[in-house]
């Protein structure tokens, strides 16, 4: 018998496999990788060529329900009719055979229509084990790598480790001695002695080269008394009583005094003064003790001696005031090396606000961190320091501002917390006891053990005021524990400590309408006696607004208390008109109740 393949518009019998044109097995794993089918549910079946010992390609012999998709690649699909023979997609074998013929012919082996040789017979099956050849091993030394840093998954949170004492050296130095200039057009010993001509070029200068002046950083105080820091100690430059057009001491030598000693001095010389010439001329006065004249003669000696001692402290006085303001200015030098001088108001307010206006284009420019410099530094005006630098949002430098100059330990825990520097801030807080804020940012590093230790810190507090709401709003908000905040409510509620808000906060505290039925229930029964029946009622008027479901129950508790109450208090009728908004007759039957009770 002839069979013959014929091409048909469509497939006669269902797809059973998928041939892959190839004598290499490498092209067979592949392919078989690429159409994604697993290597242990497909037999494989290798096709012969038309020449010896040469491979014509690859039968795979799929289950029906591996056959799932169109998506085989470059392979092409082949029929099964009857289990027996494979043959192209869109073909027809003729003549057609019945069932039992199939089988007759056709041996329990699968047959494959060859294109070139005709039937072929699929005995053996590929053998992949012996298909794949084991790599040939090498000896090599494997190092191990050290271990890597952990990456996580997710950022739960932040968190940053400031020094404080290096934030604030790089806000009071932010210039090193290379960037100093070296040649300056005033002389900068001169300046700090108080010479008013380098002065004035000093302030050329800072006209002309505001930023270089900054690095100089020659501060002034914001009292407008003098530059630089002082340990109450005055000296004088060329100051010598009675030298013509002030001339100094000898060689230039400067005389250094204590200024609580230079502002009593005067007197106490004139008072000395006074007093030896009293004794001498009253001495004197002693021959004449016997007459009026003589008696009259002393008198006015000692007027006298008084009105020229006078004269003698005035001078004095006048002496110091003049040579602090005029050309010889007093210097203060400072505890540590080099000197400063005073200057006369004009310059310094001169100086200070041009400071001023340098540490506002600053601002302007956005460079906060030399706005502050500024500021701290040149002006001493440590707060104004920390709020630019917040409004910067230089939180940390602030902080650091707040907590050593200006003293401030809250603000600058809120500074390190918007900086996310939290263990600092945790300190702070700790040291200020805030408690609830060190369990928020405990809260923030994922670390609850610690939040709810503060927590509970916080919570003994309230308790310990009988402050039950508050403490249990940290159960509930904080630790996320209803149950804890409901005990600490109905423990308020029965010790009547602010009863009222520790029921209503209870029963908010209910999701459920039907379990608020049951609730209301219980603690009407169990835990409502004639002291607290009253409060009671109230909550019962907030839940019968709130609920639909709950306005029987909440009625028929609230006529109930009414009833017992109404014979001694007979104004507590007048509670039941909100719980009948509806029936417009109640107010009048209440109105009337009232009425009669008084006229009885």
């Amino acid at each position: 018998m002839e069979l013959k393949l014929s091409i048909n518009s469509r497939n006669t019998y269902p797809k059973g496999g998928v041939f892959i044109k190839s004598g290499l097995p490498k092209v067979w794993l592949q392919e078989i990788q690429n159409i994604g089918l697993a290597f242990h549910l497909v037999k494989a079946f290798p096709v012969p060529g038309s020449n010896a010992n040469e491979l014509f390609g690859c039968l795979l012999i799929l289950d029906q329900s591996l056959i799932k998709t169109d998506n085989i690649g470059k392979n092409y699909f082949c029929q099964l009719i009857e289990n027996k023979l494979f043959i192209p997609e869109n073909t027809i074998v003729t003549p057609q055979l019945t069932k039992a013929e199939w089988h007759n012919l056709f041996s329990e082996h699968y047959h494959f229509m060859h294109p070139d040789i005709g039937l072929v017979e699929l005995k053996e099956e590929v053998s992949w084990i012996d298909l794949i050849e084991a790599p040939v091993l090498k000896e090599v030394d494997i190092l191990e790598p050290s271990k890597t840093i952990h990456i996580p998954q997710y950022i739960s949170s932040i968190r940053y480790e400031a020094n404080t004492e290096d934030i604030l050296e790089a806000l009071e130095k932010p210039f090193s001695q290379e960037d100093m200039p070296d040649n300056l057009p005033f002389d900068m010993e001169e300046l700090m002695k108080g010479n008013q001509k380098e002065m004035d070029k000093f302030l050329a200068f800072l006209d002309k080269n505001p930023e270089m002046a900054l690095k100089l950083a020659i501060p002034l105080d914001t009292l407008g008394t003098a530059r630089g820091g002082f340990d109450e100690k005055l000296s004088f430059d060329g100051i010598g009583l009675g030298s013509a057009g002030g001339s100094s001491f000898s060689g230039g030598r400067r005389n250094t005094i204590n200024e609580s000693e230079f502002d009593g001095k005067p007197f106490l010389i004139v008072f000395k003064i006074i007093f030896v010439l009293v004794i001498l001329f009253n001495l004197k006065s002693c021959d004449f003790s016997n007459s009026n004249i003589g008696a009259n003669s002393s008198l006015a000696l000692i007027i006298v001696v008084f009105a020229i001692g006078l004269i003698i402290a005035l001078a004095l006085l006048s002496s110091n005031s003049s040579s602090s303001s005029g050309s010889y200015l007093p210097s203060r030098q400072p505890s540590g090396s080099g000197g400063s001088a005073l200057i006369d108001s004009e310059r310094f307010a001169t100086i200070q606000n041009r400071y001023e206006k340098m540490a506002e284009e600053f601002k302007e420019r956005k460079d906060y961190a030399k706005a502050a410099h500024v500021y701290m530094k040149l002006l001493k005006n440590y707060y104004k320091a920390a709020d630019v630098l917040e409004e910067g949002e230089l939180y940390s430098e602030a902080a650091a501002v707040h907590l050593k100059y200006c003293n401030n330990k809250n603000k600058a825990a809120e500074c390190y917390e918007k900086a996310h520097v939290y263990k600092q801030a945790i300190e702070l807080y700790r040291e200020l006891n805030q408690n609830e804020k060190v369990g928020d940012l405990y809260t923030v590093l994922k670390d609850k053990p610690e939040a709810d230790k503060f927590y509970g810190k916080v919570i003994e507090e309230y308790k310990g005021n009988n402050q039950y709401v508050k403490a249990s709003f940290i159960y509930k908000n904080k630790i996320n524990s209803i149950e804890d905040a409901q005990e600490l409510l109905i423990t308020g509620w029965r010790s009547n400590k602010d009863a009222f808000n520790c029921l209503n906060n209870y029963f908010v505290n209910i999701e459920s309408t039907q379990k608020l039925s049951r609730v209301i229930t219980s603690i009407y029964e169990s835990d409502v006696s004639a002291e607290n029946s009253e409060l009671f009622l109230q909550a019962m008027k907030q839940e019968y607004k709130k609920h639909e479901d709950l306005e029987e129950i909440t009625k028929n508790i609230a006529y109930e208390i009414v009833a017992d109450k109404i014979t001694t208090k007979p104004d507590i009728a007048s509670e039941l008109v909100a719980f009948n908004e509806k029936n417009k007759s109640i107010l009048k039957d209440v109105m009337k109740y009232k009425l009669k009770v008084r006229k009885a």
